[in-house]
């Protein structure tokens, strides 16, 4: 009998059980104080949780990711508060932000983790649906219903949206994962070249249409999303969603998970046969239009301050070091949020945070508490569009370590080059899978593991460059060849960019 492939297993188990329904298994296990068996951790992604990445000084025994959903990206300042407490007690104060404006807390115990989702639920909080083969949390622009030059708020439809799919056990089981992005921002900032499905607001004889694109993303058989040539009214986006994501689990690849996301369901069928597929499971007929305006490459960003709807108030974009915060960092920010009497947070799909009804009196305050925290408000060219995976130290994929490598290499780069003027995309991931978007970046380093001299392997990057993200006129980075350990990456960049400056 042949030996079941990893997509059959994962497909059985599925079948066996939902991973919806895995918490009493795992809380059994954990409390049994052995390991977490190998069903059970792969059916708890879908609540958000990985095995975290064991290193040889580490202390016996599994640690786990732990990812907390937030709807619209958005955490109030007292649950902020909270899951700053939480990290402290079961995290080891870890805190990092990622690019699905999710929280990430690391080295979880099992044996904690009933009294963590205990908590979590008390405050209103979930890690449901957060991972596994489902509809991912929803990513939108992160100003939303606050930023005065938006097209649309589109808060509503995220809502909708996350309460459809999470109650809709048809659609649980996906091939593979499934991510949907809305905006309604002038700024374009969802990066919808590269999500599963996306609604991009556009303005038509007076109203508001939702153009769309499918079948984007950066994994295997990597693409840009396609626009389908139509566009859907507001009130549609929950319709073409579902209808896409049943299109998804009714024809998606199930025997190869390298080969089961969207785009390659795309690729197998051809756009027309695909977009004459939903039509024909909607009850409405979608309309026509014109492409966005994208606002050019390099420029969407949320940092600094913006206006609001109300005139006394804005908002304040921050820049973060790659997402990586800390309890303390984040519990310093909670503080100071109550001085100023903030109760808003969002995060963003860049691993940033933006204050929301910041008093404008109380604004250079603000600011001034900010850089206390060794946080941004007008990170500067070189800075503005970094990002990193979460890396080699808690990732069972990666080979390279990733946030503090990135900041490191950040500060050199500043130092080397004060008066750089263009702004500049830098993504550092871990590994192939591109967690942080390297084959879209300027320059991607991607983590890979290198020969020494001495023989052994050493940790290091393949260099890419020359991507971007800008719609139709969208490219990937192409891999230029040389491959470098890390500590040569920063004498490389600093002659590239001599080369370019």
């Amino acid at each position: 009998m042949a030996e079941e492939t990893k997509a059959q297993r994962i497909e059985r188990l599925k079948r066996e059980q939902s991973g919806l329904d895995v918490l009493p298994t795992l809380f059994d296990e954990a409390r049994n104080g052995g390991e977490l068996s190998p069903d059970t951790i792969d059916r708890m992604k879908y609540y958000g949780l990985y095995t975290q990445k064991k290193h040889q000084d580490d202390p016996p025994g599994q640690y786990l990711l732990v990812r907390i959903k937030l709807e619209g990206g958005e955490i109030s300042r007292e649950q902020l508060a909270h899951v700053a407490e939480l990290s402290r007690r079961y995290g080891r104060s870890s805190f990092d932000l990622t690019t699905r404006q999710d929280i990430q807390l690391h080295w979880v115990r099992p044996a904690d983790l009933e009294a963590l989702f205990g908590h979590l639920e008390q405050i209103g909080l979930t890690t449901r649906m957060a991972a596994g083969d489902c509809v991912r949390n929803i990513v939108s622009c992160p100003a939303s219903g606050h930023h005065a030059d938006e097209l649309y708020d589109v808060r509503p439809l995220v809502r909708q949206l996350n309460q459809h799919f999470d109650r809709n056990r048809a659609l649980i089981n996906l091939p593979r994962k499934f991510k949907i992005a809305v905006s309604g921002c002038t700024l374009h900032c969802i990066r919808h070249e590269i999500q599963d499905l996306s609604f991009v607001a556009v303005p038509q004889d007076g109203k508001v249409v939702f153009d769309l694109s499918v079948g984007g993303g950066l994994s295997s058989g990597r693409q840009f999303a396609l626009r389908l040539e139509r566009s859907c009214q507001p009130d549609q986006v929950l319709a073409v969603s579902d209808a896409v994501a049943h299109l998804f689990h009714d024809y998606g690849n199930r025997e190869n998970r390298s080969a089961a996301r969207l785009r390659h369901l795309i690729q197998d069928w051809g756009l027309e046969k695909f977009r004459d597929a939903l039509e024909n499971r909607l009850d409405f007929v979608l309309g026509t239009g014109q492409p966005p305006h994208l606002t050019p490459s390099g420029k969407p960003h949320h940092y600094g301050p913006f206006d609001s709807h109300q005139a006394d108030r804005c908002g304040l974009g921050i820049k973060t070091s790659s997402g990586k915060l800390g309890a303390e960092t984040v519990s310093a920010l909670v503080k100071l949020m109550g001085e100023q009497h903030i109760d808003l947070v969002r995060l963003t799909p860049t691993q940033d945070l933006l204050l929301l009804d910041v008093e404008k009196n109380r604004l250079p305050a603000v600011i001034e508490g900010i850089h206390a925290l060794d946080l941004r408000t007008a990170p500067g060219p070189l800075r503005l569009h970094s990002t990193a995976c979460t890396g080699l130290t808690y990732c069972k994929f990666a080979l390279s370590e990733t946030k503090e490598f990135t900041e490191l290499l950040l500060q050199r780069l500043e130092q080397r080059f004060p008066q750089w003027k263009t702004p500049l995309t830098l993504a550092v991931s871990g590994c192939p899978h591109g967690c942080s978007h390297p084959f879209v970046a300027d320059i991607g380093l991607v983590g890979c593991l290198i020969k020494a001299p001495s023989g052994e392997s050493v940790s290091g990057y393949d260099i890419y460059l020359g991507g971007r993200l800008n719609g139709t006129d969208s490219c990937f980075a192409e891999r230029n060849g040389i491959r470098l350990p890390s500590d040569a990456v920063a004498g490389y960049l600093e002659n590239l960019l001599e080369q370019l400056g």
